[in-house]
This record gives C-alpha cells, structure tokens and sequence, in this order.
C-alpha cells in the first residue's frame, strides 16, 4: 500500500505544505493543482497520487494562496513564475534540485507547467510537462472567466464551482467539503479574489508575454490533454497551443475539466502511459550526470 505522506518547509518566512509519495530513489513528479476556489494539492490529486507512486516519486505542493500553504499573493507579476518560485525552493529543499522532474498540473497548474518549460531558469528543472485542461492563459472562454470568478462562501456555491469543474460524480459530496475546508480561510479567499482585480495596464501585459509563440523553444516533450465535455476553454485549445510546440502531443478524452477529480483512477493511468513514454526519450538531468539526490527527496 502507497503511503501519502505531508510535510512542510519555510522558505524567507513563508510555508510551503506539500503532499509526497512514492520510492525517493525514482524519478519525480510534480503535481500542481488547479487555481479554482477551495483548490489544493489534496483536491486535485488525492486519489491519482497513490497510483503515480508505484511507478514514480510524487511531490504535489499546495501552492501560494492555497490549502495549507502561506495565503500569499503577488501583485505586479502574473500569477505563474512566483509560484514556480515556490516549487523550485521546494524541490531544493527536499533534495531534487538537480535532478529534472515531470510536471503534471491541471487548468491553472497545467498551465504552470506549461509555462515552467518556457523560463529559462526553470526549464532545466523540466523533464516534460503534461497539462490537463491548463493553456497557459488563453483560450478560456469568457463564461468560464465569469463563472469561476466568484464564490458566496456558500455550500451550495461551492457546488455549482465544482461542478463546472467535473459535473456530477460518485463522492462529489465529499470533494466538496474538502474544498469548504479551504475555501473557508479569509486569507484564501483574498488571495484568490485578487486574480480577479482589474485594472488599465491590461493590453500593455498582454504585448510583454510571448505566450504561447515561445513554446517553439522548448525542448522537452509536452502533453496536453483535453476534455471532450470542456465547457470552460475553447474546444480547439489543445491544438491551437500544439501548433506551436515542436514536440507536442495531443489526448483528447471523454471528460470536463477535471478528469483527475471524477475519474482519478483513469486519469492516473493516462498519466502513467504519457510519462513513460517521456521517460524512454532521454535521461533525467540527475541521471545524465551520475546524481543521486532524488534518493533523499522527501518529508525531512
């Protein structure tokens, strides 16, 4: 049997809490949750994380402004590379910083990965990255934006948010007081809202980000995997963002936004396949140069 184990680490005053499983001495994967309401390393990945750690090191972090994380927020950035920052110290800390890691993130945290394969002080961490229903930024339709943008602090909200994640499910009760657990912290609440805030240097940001143009440069494999049922992106998203990667593959599935909640088992499977695949192309950087720090990484 697979034990997840939770651990946390301060970095500069702020706590990461993150989820590990798995033998230390296998290849890592990383796993970012999504960035909805109530959003956490055990939401997203509870139920995937014991099937990943017969075959891989999992290390799923709950990020800035989530679970039981520091509720922090940076303002003058996109809400991407602090958070990448985040998970870079945190793989340092637990002994895999030279060692390349698999990034699996779903919607906000696929697009994390996404855009970890683009930033060239990230992108050596990179082995792949693998993003369920993530784009990066674009492609989300208008209603999606809309819908997920706010929550009451209600049940019943949380319901409908989550719903418009996987739509109904076996055990969506349970999700759904998983994620009232967090969502219920002030300090979440505010750090999600202030995604929300506008403000007039909106097209000014938009011409400083070469996203998705810049996926040309990338040399690690990526996978996209998209939802059939996926009302919350454009249905086209998957590959549109393919088109510009040189080494893109697309899995379209008979799922919604997060296959990886109501269907964790099937998802972990796919996940499975896709990594190794990945793993039969080329050598982990910590391989490649005779390393063994990935036999330490873990709760201290």
């Amino acid at each position: 049997m697979v034990t997840i184990e939770r651990d946390r680490i301060t970095i500069g005053g702020l706590e990461t809490s993150y989820l590990a499983a798995g033998d230390r001495c296998t290849q890592p994967v990383v796993l970012l949750h999504d960035g909805a309401w109530g959003g956490s390393a055990e939401a997203s990945w509870r139920d995937v994380i014991p099937i990943l750690a017969t075959r891989y090191r999992v290390i799923a972090p709950d990020l800035y402004g989530y679970g039981r994380s520091s509720k922090l927020v940076q303002l003058d950035v996109a809400p991407y590379e602090f958070r990448l920052r985040q998970v870079a110290g945190l793989l340092d800390v637990v002994g895999l910083g030279a060692t390349s890691a698999h990034f699996v993130g779903n919607s906000f945290g696929g697009a994390m990965a996404l855009r970890a394969s683009t930033l060239p002080w990230c992108a050596w961490r990179v082995r792949s990255a693998v993003s369920i229903a993530g784009t990066g930024g674009p492609y989300r339709t208008k209603e999606s934006l809309a819908s997920l943008s706010h929550f009451d602090g209600s049940r019943a909200d949380m319901l409908r948010i989550v719903r418009l994640l996987t739509g109904d499910f076996d055990g969506i009760d349970s999700h759904v007081d998983l994620r009232m657990r967090d969502a219920s912290n002030s300090g979440h609440y505010r750090a999600v809202a202030a995604a929300g805030l506008a403000t007039p240097f909106g097209v000014a940001a938009k011409l400083a980000d070469r996203y998705p143009e810049n996926l040309r440069d990338v040399k690690v494999p990526l996978a996209l995997v998209s939802g059939v049922k996926d009302d919350l992106v454009e249905r086209d998203w998957a590959r549109r963002i393919a088109q510009h990667a040189p080494s893109c593959s697309v899995y379209d599935i008979e799922a919604r936004h997060s296959p990886n909640i109501s269907d964790p088992e099937t998802t972990a499977m796919l996940l499975l396949e896709i990594l190794e695949s990945f793993d039969d192309l080329a050598p982990a950087r910590g391989e490649a140069l005779g390393l063994e720090e990935s036999c330490i990484g873990g709760p201290r």
